[in-house]
């Protein structure tokens, strides 16, 4: 075992970090055209995506019927996940491999992005590829990467956010500063103009800046002013020049009104129910996951059930009770979750993965500081398991029906 761990050690982060991105690459675009039918919410999403890629107006539209059997366009969130995935399928035509693709190339960048985050905090290459293991082997962060909508788009931007805006904080001379202002604005910006629900990561930005303003010399009066603007006035400049498709087709500045006028009714209007919908303070727990697909074949059954790793959810909730985390990731989480609990509308378990990527290095840093590699190996260990037991649930790889009920650890995942 000790000259296991001198191999280990003496391969370089960057070959680590490379490795796990093209393994992760590959679990995510393996069957990815499986089912060629849209999944979930794709009978919003993929009609959407391609009213873009034809520059149809009718994608930004509310008044429009149904484009296709059962379908709906999604005019309810920004449009810039929907533009790259728009680029994708001009590029490779209209399938399910296009309109997917793009989201396994973000799926994998976030991986990354997570490494840079962790890696800005602790300054530690090892601890900073923990965190980024842990997160590619959740079986949440896997589906999502795996189907045509923009969660995984804005849990990237939102990463990103964090990552610069910590190198904001940290930094000592003007220069960097500016820099990292600039890019804290703008994957702000970015990640409002992909969801909405970006702008919980505002109050971070807020909190932690007035803090800093607080208790450091560093920070000069004029400032306030300055960062006041970069981060009110260019995310909200990205935002309106992810509508640029939008207004070159004629649309005018009071239609945009009228559309952000719809998004707000019918967000806080909505009364829809979903047997699969579940409440914020239950995702932690891991206690509904989302069933997207299900195929019965002949003597097989193939599903596609969007359900987190047990290992990481469950031991990230320990690591938040047993361990006081860093203060600014414990406010990262609670602000990326926590408000999610007053929403009007329904909720779905993939509203968590912003918070649940700030929850993994979190429970990388309890499990590198207890400085025993044998813990740390061991529990690695399991969630790999766990991540490839649950891997056919989680990407239609079709499995005997009778083996289904080892799938389903709890009642509540039925």
């Amino acid at each position: 075992m000790p000259k296991l761990y001198k191999i280990i050690r003496s391969i370089s982060p960057v070959a680590w970090l490379t490795l796990l991105l093209l393994v992760s690459f590959f679990f995510r675009l393996f069957r990815l055209n499986t089912p060629p039918t849209y999944i979930f919410d794709e009978v919003y999403h993929v009609v959407t995506v391609k009213a873009h890629a034809r520059n149809n107006p009718a994608g930004y539209e509310w008044w429009h019927q149904d484009p296709e059997p059962n379908t709906a366009y999604d005019w309810l969130h920004p449009p810039l996940a929907k533009l790259i995935q728009a680029g994708s399928v001009r590029l490779f035509g209209e399938t399910s491999i296009a309109w997917r693709f793009p989201s396994v190339i973000f799926g994998t960048i976030s991986i990354a992005a997570l490494y840079y985050l962790a890696l800005t905090l602790f300054k530690n290459h090892r601890l900073a590829l923990l965190a980024a293991a842990l997160f590619s082997l959740d079986g949440l962060q896997l589906t999502m990467s795996r189907i045509t909508m923009n969660d995984i788009f804005v849990t990237t931007f939102i990463i990103f956010t964090l990552a610069f805006f910590y190198r904001f904080l940290a930094a000592v001379t003007k220069k960097n500063q500016k820099l990292f202002l600039f890019l804290t604005s703008l994957f702000a910006g970015l990640s409002l103009a992909t969801k909405h629900s970006a702008l919980l990561v505002f109050p971070v930005l807020a909190i932690f800046t007035l803090r800093k303003f607080i208790i450091s010399k560093a920070f000069k009066l004029k400032h306030p002013l300055i960062v006041a603007y970069c981060f009110l006035v260019i995310p909200l400049v990205v935002y309106l020049f992810s509508y640029t498709q939008f207004f070159l087709q004629g649309h005018t500045l009071k239609t945009f009104y009228e559309l952000h006028q719809q998004i707000y009714w019918y967000q806080t209007g909505l009364t829809a129910t979903h047997d699969y919908q579940s409440a914020a303070w239950q995702w932690p727990l891991l206690i509904r996951p989302v069933w997207f697909h299900v195929e019965y074949l002949s003597s097989s059954i193939a599903n596609i059930y969007n359900l987190g790793n047990p290992v990481i959810f469950w031991g990230g909730l320990m690591a938040l009770v047993f361990k006081v985390p860093n203060i600014y990731l414990l406010v990262s989480y609670l602000a990326l979750f926590v408000p999610l609990a007053f929403s009007p509308r329904i909720m779905f378990l993939h509203h968590y993965l912003p918070a649940l990527a700030v929850l993994t290095i979190i429970l990388a840093q309890v499990l590198y500081q207890t400085k025993n590699k044998l813990l740390i190996t061991s529990y690695l260990l399991l969630v790999a398991l766990v991540f490839l037991f649950f891997y056919p649930l989680n990407t239609a790889i079709p499995i005997p029906e009778t083996w289904l009920q080892y799938w389903f650890w709890l009642p509540t995942w039925r």
